[in-house]
């Protein structure tokens, strides 16, 4: 082997844009999609793993670039003097090329993580397979580069394979048809349980090491090549044979995830422990219970709705059940209307924290959903109009739904004013709530909430009429003189409450 020849490939390579432009470009996709949701590690390091494609795309192009430039330009001529045989070239080649790939990807990827799993609501848990994944990504693709440009160098090779590969993924995310021998398995939800990241990258490995293998033997069937390369297959096949075996079924909750926790027990009023594998905690009077690596994120669920509790009196909070957390494809725990959390939480305030303070307003002020079709609801109630006030308090106070429009949702296009849409996920998951209690309201109450948000005194006048105002039968024409409103709205009437 020529040590300097392949250092030369290598400044080569360092000193190409191509590769470091795919990854500023793939971090910067990475970093503003993952802005938007509270930092889970699991999925930070898929989706850093997924973007690192970009680096394994721009590797395979350099490397096919480097391999097949002996047949370009009339070159083959000149080398042809030099004193370096050509499988000389194609090793330095299979050589440089994976390491700077390699390298690229792990500048790209391990900072990145670091600096998520340093926020103090950095939750999930890092798996250290699964970011060396994209590093052995980046090596195979630039092997594969340098296979290709030996065995087909023409220009119009790269984009072909880029383009299959991209098909592939964009097609199967999940891995349902390709099954773990994919490069890259981008699409996964954490109820799942584990992936095979161990497994898979062996094989990432033991498949890098077999297209560079194949590079050389476009020189002739050595018998150290021969055995390379059959040694490296001996070993991928099997090991993306076990990562598919043992991968969770797409879609389906894993066995060993944990599933929604039953009511509450006494490790409900904070500490280690908890229903169906969560640990709690109480934040200003009201209970939070998650799953283990989602602890971080009960501050800021407790910030949604602070602005709520801290509005009512203290006996009121005794209303609020236990917060708890579920799977992220699952739409209910302990009931649609109780209030939830879940394993993904957006950072603007509109999605995730709106629900959450929409279901705690109703709670404290006694409001239920009982009926089917939201029949038994909260038109003409004086804490309607309380809940609303204080969903207010928390964030966006949304229109109100029309009396057809508490029947079902629309099947697309934008959500309407009085709709709440709240995303799940990347995949296109969504979540859709006509309103924001939970129970039907109407225009009255959500003008009457807004007149008063507008009151500096509103806080003392809930405060001192709370036991009035949140009584089951009082209406809002008997709540205006407390709450120091005048009458404007017609209020419509509901079938009683059981």
């Amino acid at each position: 082997m020529n040590r300097a020849l392949v250092l030369f490939e290598a400044r080569r390579l360092l000193r190409h844009p191509v590769p470091w432009a795919a990854a500023a470009l793939a971090l910067a996709v990475v970093a503003v999609r993952n802005a938007a949701w509270l930092p889970d590690l699991t999925m930070t390091a898929i989706d850093t793993v997924a973007g690192s494609s970009l680096v394994a795309a721009a590797m395979l192009v350099v490397a096919h670039l480097a391999a097949s430039r002996d047949r370009r330009h009339g070159l083959p001529e000149r080398l042809a003097a030099m004193p370096a045989r050509e499988v000389a070239r194609t090793r330095a080649v299979v050589l440089a090329a994976p390491a700077v790939g390699g390298l690229v990807a792990t500048v790209m990827i391990f900072p990145y993580l670091l600096v998520v799993s340093a926020s103090d609501t950095a939750a999930g848990r890092l798996d250290p397979y699964e970011a060396f994944g994209g590093v052995a990504l980046a090596m195979l693709a630039a092997s594969a580069g340098a296979a290709l440009g030996r065995w087909t160098p023409w220009p119009v090779a790269p984009p072909v394979a880029i383009f299959l590969v991209a098909f592939a993924l964009l097609g199967d995310p999940r891995g349902e048809y390709g099954g773990w021998f994919l490069p890259v398995v981008p699409a996964h939800d954490v109820s799942w349980g584990d992936r095979p990241t161990g497994w898979h990258l062996v094989y990432l490995l033991a498949a890098a090491v077999f297209c560079a293998a194949v590079a050389l033997l476009r020189h002739g069937p050595r018998p150290a090549r021969t055995v390379v390369a059959l040694a490296a297959l001996l070993v991928a096949v099997p090991a993306g044979a076990s990562a598919t075996a043992s991968a969770p079924a797409p879609g389906t909750a894993s066995r060993a995830a944990p599933g929604p926790a039953g009511p509450a027990g006494p490790a409900d009023q904070g500490g280690q422990g908890g229903q169906g594998g969560q640990v709690c905690e109480r934040h200003d009077g009201v209970s939070y219970c998650a799953y283990p690596a989602y602890r971080p994120w009960i501050g800021a669920w407790a910030r949604a709705v602070r602005p709520i509790v801290s509005a009512v009196p203290r006996r009121a909070l005794e209303r609020i059940p236990v917060i708890r957390q579920g799977p992220a494809h699952s739409s209910a725990l302990d009931g649609p209307n109780t209030p939830r959390t879940w394993t993904v939480w957006s950072t603007d305030p509109g999605q995730h924290g709106t629900v959450l303070a929409g279901r705690v307003a109703a709670a404290v002020t006694g409001l239920d959903a009982t009926g089917p079709e939201g029949r038994c609801g909260g038109l003409g109630r004086a804490r309607t109009v309380v809940a609303l006030w204080l969903a207010g308090r928390a964030g966006p106070l949304l229109e109100a739904p029309g009396p057809d429009d508490w029947r079902g949702v629309p099947s697309g296009g934008p959500a309407p004013a009085w709709q709440l849409r709240v995303r799940m996920g990347d995949d296109g998951r969504e979540l859709w709530f006509p309103g924001q209690l939970g129970v039907r309201y109407g225009a009255a109450e959500v003008g009457y909430a807004r007149r008063l948000l507008g009151r500096p005194d509103a806080d003392r006048r809930v405060r001192a009429g709370w036991d009035v105002l949140t009584a089951p039968g009082t209406t809002i024409e008997q709540a205006l003189p407390l709450l120091g409103l005048r009458p404007e709205f017609p209020s419509g009437k509901d079938v009683p409450c059981p």
